[in-house]
């Protein structure tokens, strides 16, 4: 299974996004961070991979701090994550 991650330093750009990624018919949810990637907050934007740019501008556009974009990949029990450029 694959999917992409926004991870934030701040639980308030958690919300913000998530609300924002929701009003704009994105599928997506708020999750904890996985331990693998260190955030300040603890929480992350789970969405759909093939979202990754428009959600990314959709951000930009409304001054959403954040501290990344993440591929996601679960095979079994194991995931990995790659920063996505």
């Amino acid at each position: 299974m694959e999917y992409g991650l926004v991870v934030f330093d701040s639980t308030h750009e958690a919300i913000k996004t998530e609300t924002l990624a929701k009003d704009n018919q994105f599928h997506a949810r708020l999750i904890g961070t996985p331990g693998q990637i260190v955030a300040g907050c603890g929480l992350s934007l789970r969405y759909e991979l093939d979202d990754t740019v428009s959600l990314r501008k959709l951000l930009d556009n409304n001054n959403v701090s954040y501290k990344g974009f993440y591929h996601a990949l679960r095979n079994g029990i194991k995931s990995s994550y790659t920063v996505i450029k």
